[in-house]
């Protein structure tokens, strides 16, 4: 699961791409990419076995849990990872805040690793 979302699509990689869109605008691989711009054709042309196999799962989350102004097109996309009229930067700010009272109010555990020292 994301940091700063509720939502997974099954598999890490793609959560993680996701979120890294999402909160710092970094460019998604191919297929990523493809799919947030709505070019289904091209995403299942790049997609790895594990995104072919899930291509409408993933398509599913994107359309249900993801933030409407983050995608459809490739001018979207773009506009996103360009921090156009400062919308991720302000996106991120409140998703930054909302994470930080769920740590306050408890809801969010972390497992901490048990060092054999």
């Amino acid at each position: 699961m994301m940091k700063y979302h509720d939502f997974s699509v099954g598999h890490s990689g793609v959560d993680e791409a996701i979120d890294n869109y999402l909160m710092y605008g970094f460019e998604p691989g191919s297929f990523t990419k493809a799919l947030l711009a709505n070019d289904l054709f091209r995403a299942a042309a790049s997609a790895d076995h594990w995104n072919k196999e899930n291509l409408a799962t993933v398509a599913s989350a994107v359309y249900m849990w993801m933030p409407s102004k983050t995608y459809g097109s490739y001018e979207i996309v773009n506009d996103w990872l360009a921090d156009k009229d400062g919308r991720r930067t302000e996106y991120s700010k409140r998703q930054e805040k909302l994470y930080m009272l769920k740590v306050i109010k408890g809801d969010v555990k972390k497992e901490v690793p048990d060092y054999p020292f």
